[in-house]
Parts: structure tokens; sequence; C-alpha cells
């Protein structure tokens, strides 16, 4: 039960850190709201302000009669966390330095926090701390930093900003995340739409281009293939609804371009000046898309299977090689059998609501476990019969009988998933593995 655990641990850690895209700039009690030293950056600690960076950000935002409100997106970064780039929104009053309130936060030293971070139930906080040192920290990562300054009335304006210093007072900040629909950009789009009065929302909730959370989230993690693999294995059915404009807003650079979009009442632009950092960067933005895989997780599949058949073959006539078979399908079984659990872990037992309902479970079945005294048996040159083939048998025909199942329930509607990838690989592995075993006890019968 503890390796169980610890399988269910990694996979929640590895599924919930590729996802969770919001980051934590330096500490600093600035603003309306203090900021205490138990906070901690997610990224690089002690990272420089770079004072000629600085510099740029504040010769960017113009001093008017009225506060100036300005939604800040930065640009994915090289480091699986930063693959789905980050946000905040900027407040710079006539007079005083601006202020950005962020929500990406979150406090190590909270009460059961790695608890609460495995179980789905993870806290973060909003903050409020000076802008030009915010800004300036993601600039020194060499990440393009873009900057729209939207058209807010004095009446939208004083709603927005009152609604964010709220939003940062000790009582408030924390809040419930989650990696879709409540993280650090979902939360600006609302702080917008509530000062527009649900004009944002209204805008955009009732179109879609089709795209889903899931799409989102192979398309930022493509270029780690093992952030990718983790993701995508790890998400379930709710992860493939299809998506409004507003939905899609969960992604900072979703969120720049709906703003970029918007109009009010009277059909003017809410974006009224857009500005990149650092200066003479190109203003060309990341539209990251996903890879089409299937070819190769298809031949994939049937390389390892034909290679498990093929060894289960030769299984059969030589006893060293029926060792071998025994040695990779323990290795191989024990493999599907804790994946599995930790997919129904996830699914049973946490509130990762993007894991529920996960069919890569059918590909990835605990009964492996069952099977797992036949292939000690092989490895260590013995007959298999009597109660442990018994079940080994039921076993690994269930477990073939399962992954014959995702591939024909996709024809069924309510098994929408899109793990087709899974499957064409997962397949064929699972298929050899079980059938080799069959065959190599019937040879030994006869």
């Amino acid at each position: 039960m503890r390796l169980v655990a610890w399988l269910l641990r990694v996979l929640a850690l590895l599924t919930a850190g590729a996802i969770a895209h919001a980051q934590a700039p330096d500490p600093a009690p600035l603003g309306p709201a203090p900021v205490g030293p138990d906070l901690v950056r997610t990224l690089a600690p002690g990272q420089a302000e770079g004072q000629q960076r600085s510099d740029e950000v504040r010769a960017g935002m113009e001093t008017t009669g009225i506060p100036q409100v300005w939604l800040v997106t930065v640009e994915p970064g090289a480091e699986y966390w930063q693959r789905f780039g980050h946000n905040t929104l900027v407040i710079r009053p006539p007079a005083g330095r601006p202020i950005s309130y962020n929500f990406g936060y979150f406090d190590f030293a909270q009460q059961d926090f790695l608890l609460r971070f495995l179980r789905g139930r993870m806290l973060y906080q909003a903050v409020a701390i000076d802008a030009d040192r915010d800004i300036a920290g993601y600039l020194e990562e060499g990440r393009r930093v873009w900057m729209q300054r939207l058209a807010l009335d004095t009446a939208q304006t004083q709603r927005l900003a009152e609604h964010l210093r709220a939003h940062v007072l000790p009582e408030n900040r924390e809040y419930r995340y989650d990696y879709f629909t409540s993280n650090c950009s979902s939360k600006l789009r609302d702080a917008l739409d509530l000062a527009l009065e649900g004009a944002l929302k209204r805008d955009s909730e009732h179109r879609s281009h089709g795209l889903s959370y899931r799409h989102f989230a192979r398309a930022h993690a493509a270029s780690l293939p093992w952030l990718y693999l983790g993701i995508d294995l790890g998400l379930g059915q709710p992860t493939d609804q299809v998506l409004s404009l507003w939905d899609e807003a969960f992604i900072p650079g979703e969120l720049m371009r709906r703003m970029r979009e918007f109009k009010d009442a009277s059909g003017n632009p809410i974006v009224v000046e857009q500005q990149v950092l650092p200066a003479g960067a190109s203003t060309v933005e990341p539209w990251p898309q996903v890879p089409s895989w299937k070819p190769l997780f298809a031949a994939a599949g049937l390389f390892a299977g034909g290679a498990v058949f093929a060894l289960a073959a030769l299984a059969r006539r030589r006893p060293g090689a029926r060792r071998v078979f025994g040695l990779l399908g323990g290795v191989l079984a024990t493999l599907l059998a804790f994946a599995g659990l930790a997919l129904t872990g996830l699914w049973l037992a946490t509130d990762h609501v993007s894991a529920w309902r996960n069919e890569n479970i059918l590909l990835f079945s605990p009964l492996w476990l069952l099977s797992l005294p036949a292939w000690w048996q092989l490895l260590r040159g013995r007959d298999l019969a009597g109660g442990i083939w018994s079940v080994a048998r039921f076993a690994v025909i269930a477990a073939i009988a399962f992954a014959v199942f995702a591939l024909a329930a996709k024809v069924l509607r309510w098994f929408n998933q899109g793990n087709l990838e899974w499957i064409l690989l997962m397949l064929p592995i699972v298929a050899a593995l079980g059938y080799g075993l069959l065959r190599v006890q019937r040879q030994h019968e006869t």
C-alpha cells in the first residue's frame, strides 16, 4: 500500500505541476495589501530587478487624470512551469507607483500544503506588489511582455480597483485553485468582467472555436514530450468538453486576444494601446499548435507489441527466453497496474476534477496486479498451475478485453475522451503481453 500511495503522489504531482501555470513573483510588502514574508517565488529566487527594464516599464505608463489599467501578459517560458504563460493587472494611479495585482502566489508553509496539493485542494493567493519590479522579473528571464492599456471610464476603473483591493486583503486573498477554471488568468477575466458589468462574458460565452481544455494543455506542453505525455495521460473526460471563448481565457494569451477583440457598447475597442517589452522585441505572438502524434504512437505500439509477441513465441521453445519473458512481463504488468491504480486514485480519491472519468484506466488496468505471481513463476523457471494460473488467466483476459473495449467505445457518444493516441500505443502492447502469457502456458499444458 505504501508503494501505491507513493505512485499516486508521483502522478498527481506530475499532472498538477505540469498544468498549474500561475507563477509567483518575488514577495514585496507594497501596495494596499501587505504581503507577508511567508510568500515564496515559484521560479528563481533572488532575481535581479533590472533597473533599465524597470525604466522601460514606467515609460510605457503615461499618467492621466484617472488611474490607468493595463493587462500585462507574459509569454510562455522555456521551463516546464512557464509553458502556459502568466498575466497580471496593473493599476497606475495619477501619482505614485503602479501596483500589480497578481493571483499567482502560494505558501509552502500553509497547513497541510502537500496534502492539499495532492488532493486537488490547493489554495493560491492574490497579492498586490510593485508593478515595475513584477514585470522586470519576467523580462530578466528573457520572456516578452505584452501590455494592453484598457479604456475603462472612471466608474469601471473604480469597480475594478475596489474589487482587486478587497481580494488581496489578508482575509480574502486565498482562493481555491483549479488548473482550468480558477487560476491567475480566469481571476483577471472575472475581475474585468465585473468592471464591465458582465459585458465581456456576454460577448464571449456563446461563441466557440470548438477547442477543449485538453487542446490547450497539449499545445502548450508539446515542446516538452515528457510534460505532454504526463499531462495527457492524467487528464480525463471533463477536459474534452468544447469551450466557449469565455472559457478559453483561462490561458493568459487567450485573455489578451479576447480583450483585443472586445468592443464597448459604442463599438469602440477596449484596448487603446498595446506595447511589447523589451523595446524592439518582435510583436509576433506565440500560438502553440497541437502536434499530430497518432502515427508515432501507432508505430511505437506496433513495434513494442511485436517485440513482446516475438519474445513470447521464443519463450514457448526455450527455457532461457521463458525466464526473460517472465521478467519483462512482470515489469510491464507492474507498470500498467500501478499506473492504473494512480489514475483511479486521482479520479476517486481527489478533487482533481480534470482527472475524473479517465478512460485510460481501460488501457492501464489495475487487474494486472493479479498476474504478478504468474510472471514470478515464469522468471523462476517454474510451471504455472492451480490458483496462480487461474487468477492470472482471468486478469490478462480482462485486461485485453478492457483495452479492446477502449477502442470499440470510441463510437459511443459518452466515451468522448481524446485518447486515441494512447489506445494506438497501448492496445498492441496489452494484447501481445496477455496473449503471449496465454500461449506460453498453453504450450506447456500440451
